[in-house]
């Protein structure tokens, strides 16, 4: 069942994402009903009906776990909308013969009128921007990454509160220390490394980030990089940073022992746009968290 929406988001605990050109006039549209936790069928400008995909999220499948809920959940704001449509090469970009567009409840662009950021705080959905370009990011008309700093907002606050799929779907639900999104665009890729639980981790004990290469290049090593004992607090996040802005400040970072730490890894990009994994490692050696994306979700 569809629990207590989120209605006002952290901003403040996302870096600064690539500002994107101003976006196309909104279209009022009906929506008629759910086809899952991302899909709805709307009336139309023109009067005929057709599926509408949302953009830059995806929920999971009828058949898959919590997909029955997330539409539901989708169903909940299935009503009069507005939508951003793509327009790519003077027409509508279709995914599976369906319209995709940001959708929002009101006639304004925010973060409490966008349906997408709704369903990812529910936890009936989650941020996944697919192959992000980076030519078209250079000239700000990534369509997918429009609003991914919101979502990421939202999709924070939903894993650290387990909302969702993220407290009954989740193979590593029980993880305090986990990875909650990744920004693997742009000259700023950033990890989210969150601790839910109740006890500080010391950073420098050992724990370890890798990409899904596993290779020493794309390894970071804490115990190695940090001088002394490095503290995230209960409740901390911790961003990593790699890629262009990070060059030549590897292994600097702010103060430890706050509530946000942003540590800056290597200037090199570590995370593919298309398809990648990050796996977290205590200082046992254990797995604490695997993230992958694109998501295999139906």
């Amino acid at each position: 069942m569809p629990g207590k929406i989120l209605l006002a988001l952290p901003l403040a605990v996302v870096s600064c994402l690539v500002l994107i050109a101003e976006p196309v006039e909104l279209q009022q549209v009906r929506g008629v009903s759910a086809r899952d936790g991302d899909t709805i069928v709307a009336e139309l400008h023109d009067g005929g009906r057709g599926e509408v995909r949302y953009a830059s999220i995806n929920a999971p499948g009828l058949g898959q776990c919590l997909g029955p809920e997330a539409k539901q959940c989708n169903e909940a704001l299935t009503k009069d909308l507005w939508l951003e449509l793509d327009p790519t090469d003077g027409g509508y970009q279709e995914v599976r013969d369906r319209l995709l567009a940001h959708v929002f409840l009101r006639l304004e662009r925010s973060q409490t009128s966008s349906i997408e950021v709704q369903l990812v705080a529910e936890g009936c959905a989650r941020l996944d921007v697919i192959d992000p370009n980076d030519t078209q990011l250079s000239q700000e008309k990534d369509f997918d990454v429009r609003y991914a700093d919101w979502l990421v907002a939202a999709q924070l606050e939903a894993a650290r509160s387990r909302n969702g799929w993220w407290g009954q779907c989740d193979d590593y639900g029980d993880s305090e220390v986990m990875i909650a999104a990744i920004k693997q665009w742009s000259d700023d890729e950033v990890v989210y490394i969150l601790n839910r639980g109740d006890e500080e981790v010391d950073l420098e004990a050992g724990w370890k980030l890798s990409d899904g290469s596993g290779s020493p290049r794309n390894t970071l090593d804490f115990g190695q990089e940090l001088a002394g004992q490095c503290i995230l607090p209960a409740g901390g996040l911790l961003r990593v940073h790699s890629g262009p802005v990070s060059t030549g400040r590897g292994g600097e970072h702010t103060a430890c022992g706050e509530q946000i730490i942003d540590f800056h890894w290597t200037g090199h990009k570590i995370w593919d746009n298309g398809k990648d994994e990050a796996w977290l490692y205590r200082p046992d050696g254990t797995v604490a968290y695997r993230y992958s994306y694109p998501l295999d979700w139906d």
